[in-house]
C-alpha cells in the first residue's frame, strides 16, 4: 500500500510539472500577483529563474524554436499615478481587453515585443516563424489553480488562436 501511495504522488506530481513545462528550456510559472509569466529554467549568475515573458500569458505556442504568446500587461494598462489600491489595480487589468503579443527565438533566446497584434502578424513572416505554428495553449487551467479568479479567457481571437485545437482548457 505504502509503494502504491509513493507511485502515485509521483506520478501526480510529474504529470503536474508536464503542464508547466513549454519546450525543453521554459516554463509558465506564477509572479507573486499569482500573474502566469514563462520562465527561462535555466538560472542566471545569482541563481534565480530568468523571467523571458512577464506580465500574464493567456495563450500561446511553441515548438522546438519558437514560443509565441498573448498577454495581458499591467504595466501598460495600470498607471501607477492612479493610486488605486491592489484589487482595483488588478480589476481594472483584468477587465480591460488589451493584450500583447511576444515572440521568443528559442535558440538565442531572442525576444521580440510586445507587439499589436498587426505588428506580431507581420513579424512572425520577417523572422521565419513557421505557418503551422498555432497559439494552441491556454493558461486557464494552469491559472485556475491559483488564487485570481478575475481573468478573461472568454471571446479568443480565432485569427490568431487555433481555438479548435486549443489544449489547456
Amino acid at each position: 500500500m505504502k509503494n502504491l501511495i509513493i507511485i502515485l504522488f509521483l506520478s501526480i506530481l510529474n504529470s503536474s510539472c508536464e503542464n508547466n513545462t513549454v519546450g525543453t528550456n521554459y516554463e509558465l510559472d506564477y509572479n507573486p500577483n499569482h500573474e502566469i509569466h514563462l520562465i527561462n529554467k535555466q538560472k542566471s549568475e545569482n541563481g534565480y529563474d530568468l523571467i523571458s515573458i512577464n506580465g500574464h500569458i493567456l495563450f500561446y505556442g511553441h515548438s522546438k524554436d519558437y514560443v509565441i504568446a498573448i498577454q495581458k500587461p499591467r504595466d501598460s494598462i495600470y498607471d501607477v499615478k492612479e493610486n488605486l489600491v491592489y484589487d482595483e489595480m488588478m480589476k481594472k487589468v483584468f477587465e480591460n481587453n488589451f493584450n500583447q503579443f511576444w515572440i521568443l527565438k528559442v535558440k538565442n533566446d531572442s525576444l521580440f515585443g510586445p507587439y499589436q497584434k498587426a505588428e506580431y502578424l507581420k513579424m512572425r513572416k520577417k523572422i521565419g516563424v513557421p505557418e503551422n505554428l498555432k497559439i494552441d495553449h491556454s493558461t486557464f487551467d494552469f491559472y485556475k489553480s491559483g488564487t485570481r479568479k478575475d481573468i478573461q479567457y472568454k471571446n479568443p481571437d480565432i485569427e490568431v488562436i487555433d481555438v479548435e485545437n486549443l489544449k489547456g482548457r
